[in-house]
């Protein structure tokens, strides 16, 4: 079956189908698929600038969530329509050079195939440039704005303190703590509970910056603080102590021994017998089942601030 594009034969003419005829540009061929192609394209400009509206006006909107764009169905139709339009380029180029030379046509016998060929080569000259113009626009310019909206992978809380672990666990901790490495997976530890919001190594942290920056006077009360706050953080369920209790201890006496301050602390263990001078607790009890502080001793030994516990 002869393409859309030829005029159909006299029946009996053998010599016909070999040499096509002059193209109308005013009939509803090959021209009419090319202006159905260009309105298809400008829509499918049109349907992009649209998405990139409706993205920006989401993104700039709090109220909502911005999905990232998928570009792909639009950009496989883009494709479809500059693909049929290369074609229709070809059949045209092709059928206007094929055609034999004829003189010049009169103003009322319309174009000839010449100047349709030139006409056809313009166009799509401007065609190609817009087509190219479009896809840059759907790759580049989507693919940017996909990327900006592209949920990030939220790192697991082992991975939460990368290059600047150390400067965390330094400004936390003080720098003795920090530089002991058999302390390396309690900092970690604290570092951890800190990010998911634990409220004992939250409190902790927190004591433990103030107390780094408080002046001298202040230091004595905020070791009782400090110690509440690391058993709620690391409560005591064995009668021994553990490295960090003790490093703890000692960097908080030595900074105090540092600003002039004789006051010392005493640690309380699990199974010790109730001391009313040295212990609070809510209840009555002969023997302490949990502890909740520690013991604070002024410079010359006697208690500054009881252990709070539970006893039994």
């Amino acid at each position: 079956m002869p393409p859309s594009w030829f005029n159909k034969p006299d029946e009996g003419d053998a010599d016909s189908p070999s040499t096509p005829p002059p193209l109308n540009p005013t009939g509803t061929g090959d021209f009419q698929q090319l202006a159905e192609h260009l309105g298809k394209l400008e829509g499918l400009m049109g349907e992009a600038n649209g998405q990139i509206a409706a993205y920006l006006a989401k993104r700039e909107s709090r109220s909502t969530t911005v999905e990232p764009l998928d570009c792909g169905p639009l950009e496989a139709k883009i494709a479809a329509v500059a693909d049929k339009l290369d074609q229709l380029e070809s059949r045209l180029k092709s059928t206007a050079e094929a055609a034999p030379a004829a003189p010049a046509p009169s103003a009322s016998e319309g174009p000839s195939n010449s100047e349709v060929l030139t006409a056809v080569n313009g166009q799509n000259t401007i065609l190609r440039d817009l087509v190219g113009q479009l896809q840059t626009q759907m790759e580049n310019g989507f693919g940017k704005l996909t990327d900006l909206v592209a949920p990030k992978e939220e790192p697991s809380p082992s991975e939460s303190f990368p290059a600047g672990a150390a400067a965390w666990e330094q400004a936390i901790l003080g720098a003795d703590l920090a530089a002991d490495a058999n302390l390396a997976f309690k900092r970690q530890e604290l570092l951890e509970g800190v990010l998911q919001g634990d409220a004992g190594a939250r409190s902790l942290a927190g004591q433990l910056l103030v107390f780094q920056s408080a002046v001298a006077g202040q230091l004595p009360k905020l070791l009782k603080e400090i110690g509440e706050a690391y058993y709620a953080w690391q409560p005591k369920r064995s009668a021994g102590s553990n490295p960090l209790e003790e490093a703890l201890v000692a960097w908080l006496v030595s900074t105090c021994e540092a600003a002039g301050i004789g006051n010392t602390i005493e640690l309380v263990h699990l199974g010790e017998r109730f001391d009313a001078t040295r212990h609070n607790a809510a209840s009555r009890g002969v023997e302490i089942a949990q502890v909740l502080g520690w013991i604070v001793l002024r410079d010359n030994g006697k208690v500054y601030t009881k252990a709070n516990v539970t006893v039994k």
